[in-house]
């Protein structure tokens, strides 16, 4: 079931939340441009993409989302996790050694939800 108007303002909310405490608890990172696209990236991925419960590679039968700007990685990886891909506690191990979330998603990490490393900017 599709969330309605309120629970999605909430996770909007949430969303941001996540996003400055992962850059601010490593002191590094882009939240301008996560902050400026997480209505967008919520609205995507809880109400507007058709998703299969869990996650393989292959992707048939659902849509896909191509991020090119990996700096927007922590509204992607929040987003990610609250729509359960992986653990939202696992966002506290942002760009931190040995974590699969680092400053651009990889595919090498065998992270859900993320198919092919992003691309260079703008393309």
């Amino acid at each position: 079931m599709k969330p309605n108007t309120q629970q999605l303002n909430d996770l909007i909310i949430q969303v941001r939340r996540d996003i400055l405490r992962m850059v601010h608890a490593v002191n590094s990172g882009h939240p301008g441009g996560s902050l400026g696209c997480t209505e967008f990236l919520v609205a995507l991925y809880q109400n507007i993409m058709d998703r299969k419960e869990g996650f393989d590679m292959d992707g048939i039968g659902e849509d896909l989302f191509f991020l090119s700007n990996g700096h927007i990685s922590p509204v992607f990886y929040s987003v990610l996790a609250r729509s359960g891909y992986f653990p939202v506690s696992e966002l506290a191990s942002f760009r931190l050694l040995n974590s699969r979330l680092q400053g651009h998603p990889t595919t090498h990490d065998n992270l859900p939800g993320v198919r092919i490393a992003s691309g260079s900017l703008g393309q």
